[in-house]
């Protein structure tokens, strides 16, 4: 009975630490499609208008950019939350997580693997130096938010835009060597 009861512990120690968050005691909320507003603070129209622009970025880039409201992120820093985050959430290396822990005073603009590569800690801090924190410090975080995402998606918009000019020139260096292989090789035939 003693062998059994001092293994109890170690297997329940295991079991406890095997759940999600348990190891590190971060509680991440459940998605609520691109919004996920918990600590309260987007206006409804804001969050309707933020559900279509994010809706129809998805539709169009394939990238998903999802924001998540919380009073705090304790026991964790809000880098580590938003690891969480991204893993919870099942984001992927195109997506894009907009955080804000509001009685931490933080925000966090965490892009996957591929779409930091593009859009930079440069940018994103860019971004929320002019778009998103002059609303934010007054107080009206829908339209830090709202302006925030609009500089975003704008971002990305362009990055793609960028991309497919960058495919569109590739296509057409393939086709022009293509045609000089072809001329050079009737040439070649020809003589």
């Amino acid at each position: 009975m003693n062998r059994l009861s001092s293994l109890a512990l170690p297997i329940l120690l295991l079991i406890v630490l095997a759940l999600p968050g348990a190891a590190n005691g971060a509680e991440v909320p459940e998605q609520s499609g691109y919004v996920s507003d918990y600590a309260e603070i987007i206006d409804a129209k804001t969050e309707i208008a933020l559900a279509l622009i994010l809706g129809t970025m998805e539709e169009k880039y394939g990238n998903r950019l999802v924001i998540l409201t919380v009073e705090s992120t304790a026991p964790l820093d809000i880098e580590g939350y938003s690891v969480e985050v991204f893993r919870e959430w099942d984001l992927g290396r195109d997506d894009l997580l907009f955080l804000v822990a509001l009685q931490d005073g933080k925000v966090r603009l965490d892009a996957g693997r591929r779409l930091n590569k593009l859009l930079t800690d440069e940018k994103l801090g860019e971004i929320m130096e002019q778009e998103i924190m002059p609303p934010f410090s007054e107080g009206d975080f829908s339209q830090g938010i709202l302006r925030g995402t609009v500089a975003l998606t704008s971002a990305i918009k362009e990055i793609r835009k960028r991309e497919a000019q960058r495919q569109t020139r590739m296509t057409w260096i393939t086709i022009g060597l293509i045609a000089i292989a072809a001329v050079a090789l009737l040439l070649v035939l020809r003589s």
